[in-house]
């Protein structure tokens, strides 16, 4: 059997470890520049909602198969995953269903006057509508240390690496998953990756039992408003910034997002800070998710460009990835 090299200790390079694990590949290594609680995926919010990424239907497909594997993961108590009320309010009537309904359990079209009386703060009309969901989050502080003690208690290796190119790594009876998210854009010189920089606050739970997503009138915004309630703690958003490399915490940005948050969540207008997160989204005009053969006869599964929705495609995305490895390995 080939031995397989992971590249990226994210979400998506975890998954893929651990789902050819459950496959029955063995001799499998992980090489990372960044390991948690140090990566992008670290930053994340961890909410199932699928954001920022493209193609829409490959999109829906993997976030079912990601929806139904947090399920089963609610019952490994270390695993890090808790649910959420969801709701997403728009400023405009909309005369259908969220598109990615389909891959959630519990799901219903709000009318106005749920979404009043959910929301009695806020000006009639406001937000005359927006669908309810009842969605996992994988807590990132708990849901990636708990990755790692499963992928290395069946024999899995994490390593520090620093990879410069895919030669380096990818000999003839090897297989590469490439899951380096931005880097790829150097690694592999993908000119279609691009950061979708995020800031957000961590703020404490004082008792909040909801999240919710405010979408704007304007598609091109910078800005994003959403409320994230996990066990402890609350997270506050935020921005999505395309083709903004900065990653130090801005003040400005702060006060907006509590100022927007606030607005729809009252209990959040003097927030107990804990953290603020900065970081940059891995962007791509689409998600690379695919087999490449090199000219040394090397397989390279390239598995990047999630957006936003990094843990909402993460299993369906890593099942994929174990389908072309097998399709590689019985070649």
């Amino acid at each position: 059997m080939k031995s397989i090299i992971v590249l990226g200790c994210g979400i998506a390079g975890l998954s893929c470890a651990v789902a050819l694990q459950d496959a029955g590949f063995c001799s499998i290594r992980i090489l990372a520049r960044e390991l948690p609680p140090y990566t992008t995926s670290d930053v994340a919010g961890g909410l199932w909602f699928p954001y920022k990424a493209e193609p829409m239907h490959r999109i829906l497909a993997w976030s079912k198969v990601t929806f139904q594997e947090m399920m089963r993961l609610r019952n490994v108590p270390e695993a890090g995953i808790t649910m959420t009320r969801f709701f997403q309010l728009f400023p405009k009537q909309l005369y259908r269903d969220a598109w990615w309904s389909g891959a959630v359990e519990v799901y219903r079209v709000l009318t106005e006057a749920e979404i009043a009386a959910e929301f009695p703060n806020l000006p009639k009309g406001q937000f005359p509508s927006g669908f309810y969901a009842e969605v996992p989050i994988a807590e990132p502080h708990k849901h990636l240390p708990y990755l790692m003690q499963r992928f290395r208690a069946r024999g899995g290796t994490i390593e520090h690496a620093h990879i410069h190119s895919l030669e380096e790594v990818a000999e003839p009876h090897t297989i590469v998953i490439n899951c380096t998210g931005l880097q790829a854009k150097y690694l592999v010189g993908d000119d279609n990756v691009f950061p979708i920089r995020g800031q957000i606050m961590v703020v404490k739970n004082t008792g909040i039992n909801r999240s919710i997503t405010i979408e704007s009138n304007d598609e091109r915004s910078e800005y994003a408003t959403y409320t994230i309630a996990r066990s402890e703690d609350v997270i506050m958003g935020g921005v999505a910034m395309e083709n903004n490399w900065e990653t130090s915490i801005d003040e400005a940005t702060i006060q907006g997002i509590i100022a927007r948050c606030a607005s729809v969540e009252p209990a959040l207008a003097q927030p107990i800070i804990l953290q603020h997160k900065a970081g940059l989204r891995p962007g791509r005009t689409e998600v690379r998710l695919e087999a490449e053969t090199l000219s040394n006869g090397a397989t390279v599964i390239h598995n990047y460009g999630h957006g936003g929705s990094g843990y909402t495609v993460n299993w369906g995305c890593a099942h994929e990835v174990v389908h072309l490895v097998r399709v590689a390995c019985s070649s």
